[in-house]
């Protein structure tokens, strides 16, 4: 009988004994899992980078946009307040007065807004346009009257970008040596020669509230995605635009000018109507929230938005503080 070979003619074949199975399968489980962790600690940190990245874009856009507007309010067509045209009323209006098209009260504010009723503004009334179900609480409003930076025709010589748009807008005609007025025309009617002069210039009307919406994502009522939206002036009525996603709450502080050299002596965040008319700068508070939750996550954090405090949601949405502070370079003088 050969060496190697049992009695009954077989060669013994040697392998892995139960325990040295147990123990390679329980170390591959274990460095499976490793494995398996560490790409969904790499998924979980790409997608919380993903969120940060979309709370800078939406704040930064959000702040540009609001600052320009603050910017630009008051600005119609470079005229002195002295040299304003009486005001005009459109179809749909969003007071229950002419309040589009006058430029007395170019800014205005309803500071933290508390109810389901119409919003009151300092200087203009209600503001009857909006849906006031849908403004988010305790937010301030923001009202803009002022025309476009560039005019559309430009002492008779229509821009480039002026569109052949059938549908009749306001503008401010300013003609020289005559007194401005608002006209309602289509920007086709802008380029017909009959009505181009080398005296008249156009410059289309701005009118636009700016507000905290409650906003539905579309086709599930229950996330609701706070979002920065305005009531425009379009055409010969208002109509609603959202602008940015994801702003939870706005508020506003104004540099109240007190000895009439330019320069604010102190910001105030619930102004009375006369600070209003000595306001020079304006401070702009956004708290910005990420449009998804993180799963694990908890904001267990304070916020301050100028002197409003915020407190603690306790849910999984991360949030972050925007701030910039705009001077009101071409606000009119009050009227009176």
């Amino acid at each position: 009988m050969q060496h190697g070979q049992s009695r009954t003619g077989c060669r013994r074949v040697s392998g892995l004994s139960l325990v040295e199975l147990t123990v390679c399968l329980l170390l591959g489980s274990v460095l499976s899992i490793g494995m398996v962790g560490a790409y969904l600690a790499a998924k979980r940190h790409y997608y919380i980078e993903e969120q940060m990245a979309r709370i800078q874009e939406n704040g930064r856009f959000a702040v540009r946009l609001l600052t320009r507007e603050l910017t630009m309010a008051g600005f119609f067509g470079g005229l002195p307040a002295s040299a304003m045209p009486a005001t005009a009323g459109v179809g749909t209006d969003c007071s229950t007065r002419d309040w589009a098209l006058d430029p007395a009260h170019s800014l205005d504010l309803v500071n933290d807004y508390q109810g389901t009723s119409d919003p009151v503004a300092l200087q203009s009334g209600q503001l009857t346009c909006l849906d006031s179900a849908a403004i988010a609480e305790n937010t301030d409003l923001l009202a803009i009257k002022r025309t476009a930076a560039g005019a559309s025709v430009r002492r008779g010589v229509p821009v480039s970008s002026l569109t052949g748009s059938t549908v009749d807008s306001w503008y401010l005609r300013v003609r020289a040596g005559r007194e401005s007025t608002w006209e309602q025309i289509s920007a086709e009617a802008l380029r017909d020669s009959a009505n181009l002069s080398a005296t008249i210039s156009y410059w289309e009307a701005v009118a636009r509230v700016l507000y905290i919406r409650r906003h539905f994502e579309s086709g599930n009522t229950d996330t609701v995605v706070p979002s920065l939206c305005m009531e425009t002036l379009a055409g010969n009525g208002m109509t609603l635009r959202c602008l940015v996603e994801g702003i939870e709450n706005m508020q506003f502080q104004f540099g109240i000018d007190t000895d009439g050299d330019g320069v604010p002596n102190q910001y105030v965040s619930a102004p009375a109507q006369h600070d209003m008319q000595r306001a020079v700068a304006a401070r702009v508070h956004l708290l910005v929230r990420s449009p998804a939750q993180i799963t694990g996550y908890r904001d267990a954090n304070h916020y301050v938005l100028g002197t409003t405090r915020i407190a603690p949601r306790y849910d999984a949405y991360i949030r972050r503080v925007f701030s910039w502070t705009v001077v009101l370079r071409n606000r009119l003088q009050p009227f009176g």
